[in-house]
């Protein structure tokens, strides 16, 4: 668990990430949304279903897709066991088209907000999400309006789910510990100077203010659904309830899992290029 609390933290902090599926029932489609997707990339293709519950994120997806922005780009990170991520449209394969803009009369923001709809929808194998910018600086939690990722994942058991929650919860206070220090930084280098006694009660005070405040809001418990689901077929449920989840694979998974086996380096970028030709909105 040293590796995942590694991992847990530094997506909290720093983030701006099954078995085959086959093609889903009408039943299954009317459930998750009408708008199919497919991926071609230089590994294989994978099919997509964008949710109509979070109608920004889909719309924001089409519009691009449909523009080209995303035809020949890269994927610029990926993290092993966890996501593959792509959307970076400034990172292109050398044979790969010149950028296509957007149209001026079709604004492109930078975010989207959140639409976060937990825990309907959590980051199981085969969930695509936005990719956003930390809590520290973006407490809303609004998502990229480019990056998005599609979650590998592992399995894990109850046990591992419970222990999470703790980790989870631990995180939580330490990153609001860290945002009251920054925000009483002036007076604590004041007393740290010249009341070494009142400088540590002030930093027991706000020790005490994080903990309470996080539990008045602590990490929910996972659902049945979703202990079900990540025993059978893994994904990363330390990620639930902070980013948008906005779709989910529908068949090629086995092709984002080979993706998500590319050696990568320390800054988790793949040490070989592996492309997105073209995106289809079918």
């Amino acid at each position: 668990m040293a590796r995942l609390r590694t991992l847990i933290v530094g997506l909290l902090t720093a983030m701006p990430l099954l078995v085959a599926l086959h093609a889903c029932s009408g039943s299954k489609r009317d459930a998750i949304g009408q708008t199919e997707v497919l991926i071609e990339t230089s590994e294989g293709d994978i099919v997509l279903r964008l949710y109509d519950d979070t109608p920004l994120h889909r719309d924001n997806f089409i519009r691009l897709a449909k523009a080209g922005a995303y035809d020949g780009i890269l994927f610029n990170r990926i993290v092993p066991d966890m996501v593959i991520q792509a959307g970076d449209t400034s990172l292109r394969a050398t044979s790969a088209p010149s950028p296509v803009h957007v149209k001026a009369s079709e604004p492109a923001p930078s975010t989207i907000p959140a639409e976060i709809i937990y825990p309907r929808h959590f980051h199981k194998q085969g969930a695509l999400a936005a990719a956003r910018e930390p809590d520290s600086i973006n407490p809303s939690r609004e998502s990229s309006a480019l990056q998005w990722y599609i979650v590998t994942g592992k399995k894990q058991s109850s046990a591992e789910l419970a222990e999470l929650r703790v980790l989870l919860y631990e995180s939580k206070v330490a990153a609001t510990f860290q945002k009251l220090l920054n925000d009483n930084a002036e007076e604590l280098t004041r007393l740290k100077a010249t009341d070494y006694a009142a400088w540590q009660e002030m930093l027991n005070r706000l020790q005490t203010e994080a903990e309470e405040t996080i539990a008045k809001n602590p990490p929910r418990p996972f659902t049945d659904i979703q202990k079900q689901t990540y025993a059978r077929i893994g994904g990363a449920p330390h990620l639930d309830g902070e980013y948008t989840v906005f779709g989910e694979v529908v068949d090629g998974m086995p092709i984002a899992l080979r993706i998500g086996r590319t050696p990568v380096d320390a800054k988790e970028h793949p040490r070989r290029p592996v492309t997105i030709k073209r995106i289809t909105i079918r």
